[in-house]
Formats: C-alpha cells, sequence, structure tokens
C-alpha cells in the first residue's frame, strides 16, 4: 500500500436482488487529496461511498484505514473512523436553528439548559476557518440550499472528520457558490483532511480534484491524476469505446 494511502477499499460487491451494482470495486483515497469518483447515473459511485459510510453492507470487499482493516456497520461507525458524508438530500430540522441541527447527536456540555453559546462559538470558528459563512443562529427553514449544503458540510467538520464524501455536491450550487466550495475544499485538503468527491461532471473534476477514478456500470474502469487525464480519456472511459457524449458533461 502506498504510505500516503490512508483509505483502501478492495473488491467491494454489492447487489440489490438481481441487480449487480458494484462488481469488484476497489479505491484508494491519499492523504490530502480531493479524489474524484467519476460516472454517469447507476455507475455505481453512491453506493461505493454508502457501503463506506455504513449505510449499505458489502456483499464481499475489504475496507482499511490506515492500513488497518476495518468493519463499518453504520454512520456512528464511520463518523468515529473519520468519516463523513454530505448527500444530496440533507437530513435536517427546518424548525432548528443552524447549531442545533449540527450538535444533534453529539454529547454538550449544557444539556439540561441547552445553552449552545460553546458550540455556536466552534461553529463560527469552523465556518470563517474553511471559508463555509453561516450564522449559527439562523433557522434551517429561512436558508437557501447552497447555505443548507454549508450547514452539512460543518457537521461532518464538527465532528472531527478525517475523510469527508460529497455526493453530487453542485447540483443545487450558483457558479459562483461552486467556486467557494471548491475554495472550501482546498483549505481542508492543505489542512490534512481528504475529500472523495462524487460527480458526473468532466469540468468539475479537471479543475479541483488530484485523482480521479471512473465507475462504468459497476466496475472499476481507470484512475488517473488529473495531469494524466483529458476530457477524451474521461468521456471513453464513463461511456465506452465507440459511443459518443455530449462534451458538456
Amino acid at each position: 500500500m502506498n504510505n500516503s494511502t490512508i483509505l483502501d477499499m478492495k473488491g467491494v460487491r454489492k447487489s440489490f436482488g438481481t441487480v449487480v451494482a458494484l462488481d469488484d470495486v476497489s479505491l484508494q483515497l491519499n492523504s490530502k487529496e480531493i479524489h474524484g469518483l467519476l460516472g454517469g447515473n447507476g455507475a455505481g459511485k453512491t453506493t461505493l461511498m454508502n457501503v463506506l459510510y455504513g449505510l449499505y453492507k458489502p456483499d464481499a470487499g475489504e475496507i482499511s484505514l490506515h492500513g488497518e482493516g476495518v468493519e463499518i456497520h453504520s454512520p456512528k461507525d464511520a463518523i468515529g473512523y473519520g468519516i463523513g458524508m454530505v448527500h444530496q438530500h440533507f437530513l435536517q430540522i427546518d424548525s432548528y436553528t443552524v447549531a442545533e441541527n449540527i450538535v444533534l447527536g453529539t454529547p454538550l456540555k449544557n444539556r439540561p439548559t441547552l445553552d449552545l453559546d460553546q458550540e455556536e462559538q466552534r461553529i463560527q470558528d469552523l465556518s470563517e476557518r474553511f471559508g463555509l459563512e453561516v450564522n449559527p443562529r439562523s433557522r434551517i427553514e429561512d436558508l437557501p440550499m447552497g447555505i443548507r449544503q454549508r450547514v452539512e458540510i460543518l457537521k461532518a467538520l464538527y465532528r472531527g472528520v478525517e475523510v469527508l464524501i460529497l455526493d453530487e455536491p453542485t447540483t443545487n450550487l450558483t457558479p459562483q457558490e461552486v467556486e467557494g466550495l471548491f475554495q472550501s475544499l482546498r483549505v481542508m485538503v492543505e489542512e490534512g483532511m481528504s475529500v472523495v468527491f462524487i460527480t458526473h461532471k468532466l469540468r468539475e473534476v479537471m479543475s479541483v480534484c488530484d485523482r480521479i477514478s471512473v465507475l462504468r456500470d459497476g466496475r472499476n474502469v481507470l484512475t488517473l491524476s488529473r495531469d494524466e487525464a483529458s476530457e477524451e480519456s474521461l468521456v471513453k472511459a464513463m461511456v465506452g469505446e465507440g459511443l459518443d457524449v455530449e462534451r458538456s458533461l
């Protein structure tokens, strides 16, 4: 295993009835990198990360962190191992504040009084540190989708994750918000985190990712560094030889 590899998934298989969603899939994530997980709809990208996050139990395969084999049976296990995931659809309580959503499920020093001053300050510090501007006292129901996504990312950062998985994170963002997100991800990597960036958009992986792995029909196709990759090579990997695809992906 590469000395800089912090996460190693080997031979992961997952079926849903007769449908094979993942067929002997492997993925290596290095320290301090943004790793693009690229593929079309149904390629298996989210399914693979749902296995890593403990939402799905694999039929076969191994997961290692820092060279040690681990078993992840639930998101609680994943977070305990320093793995966080932000899904496309956020699990948030609209009537709660940003801070209340972020600390939900974590130990609180002032549980009887629900005094969140210390927690709000920590959230404020994290938001400033990573360029994820948000008011800890705002109610979720009053926030646009771009800010709600920041809340989900801060929820993971608040729990001290080392690996952050983002599932199609730019879907509901404006171009300005996308660039802001990319800047935040670069700060995370500079501070020692690693990111798995799930997307079907070529320009995004070429813009922000250090390495890119392509899945197609639940199988590994290739893994390249950004310097080695071209839009043409990635398109061919995504759709197969001899097929055409819109260059605007």
